[in-house]
């Protein structure tokens, strides 16, 4: 991803709703190398270069892959909103809120409408020559490209004995030659710059390092539940429990007013 936060509404629809090449793609395109993924029901450690007997290596791209294919076959049709995005861009760390209806096609009238923030840890990519040694040198081949372009006598001139005026006459045609103009050299110089100028502008290219999905408890257990009591029944203990904070304090609040001051003064 060159810009994040534009970039990652296509790749979530390539992620959740696409077919599974589509996901494959994307997940060896967006994902880097040695991924990890943490979710409620499963967790993808970091590893790569593993060796596995009758696979070859593999890393932990397969497994996380493995994940949002098994998640699409559950919830064939997925709807997914992209709510908000916020990029921060000296963590590089990409905050998304993510609203999702996830129907599991073999229970009748399951439907679990949730909402989660996602947390992607980003890390800039590396180009694709990095790290790779440069060619060997061949002076065979060299030498033949310079007979090629004319700079070397072949040998039919060697043993003609005409290698010498051919090749000062060369050097002649060469210095003969007249100096670039102020235009030429000016537009060289540009080229040059403008060269320079769109290498060091190049965007740079983000991967995912690491994909984290929070839910609350009560949109957490709409994936579990069978029935749609059971978030409501979650949203009443939840009321509960705030009445008993309530009632603590109030009961409790005049009894500590005595205790803190105490405290503050033995600390003075």
């Amino acid at each position: 991803m060159e810009d994040p936060a534009q970039d990652i509404k296509n790749v979530l629809q390539a992620l959740t709703q696409g077919t599974p090449e589509a996901q494959h793609d994307a997940i060896y395109r967006y994902f880097a190398p040695g991924a990890a993924f943490e979710h409620p029901f499963c967790w993808v450690p970091s590893f790569k270069n593993l060796n596995v007997p009758f696979v070859g290596e593999i890393d932990s791209r397969i497994l996380i892959a493995a994940i949002y294919r098994w998640y699409k076959i559950l919830s064939p049709k997925i709807e997914l909103e992209l709510e908000s995005c916020v990029y921060d861009e000296r963590a590089n760390l990409l905050y998304l809120t993510i609203f999702q209806v996830f129907s599991i096609w073999f229970i009748p009238f399951h439907r679990a409408p949730v909402r989660l923030v996602t947390v992607l840890h980003l890390t800039p990519a590396h180009a694709p020559g990095d790290g790779t040694p440069p060619p060997t040198y061949d002076a065979a081949q060299e030498k033949l490209q310079a007979v090629l372009e004319g700079n070397e006598p072949s040998y039919a001139a060697v043993t003609g004995g005409s290698a010498g005026s051919q090749t000062q006459r060369k050097k002649k045609d060469g210095n003969s030659k007249p100096p670039p103009t102020s235009d030429a050299a000016s537009k060289a110089t540009g080229s040059g710059s403008d060269s320079g100028s769109s290498s060091s502008t190049a965007s740079t290219r983000y991967l995912i390092k690491t994909q984290k999905d929070l839910y609350q408890v009560n949109e957490f257990f709409k994936f579990v539940t069978l029935t749609p009591l059971l978030p409501i029944i979650i949203g009443f203990l939840q009321v509960l429990a705030t009445l008993a904070c309530w009632a603590g304090e109030t009961t409790l609040g005049p009894v500590m007013k005595f205790v803190w001051p105490a405290k503050g003064k033995e600390k003075a």
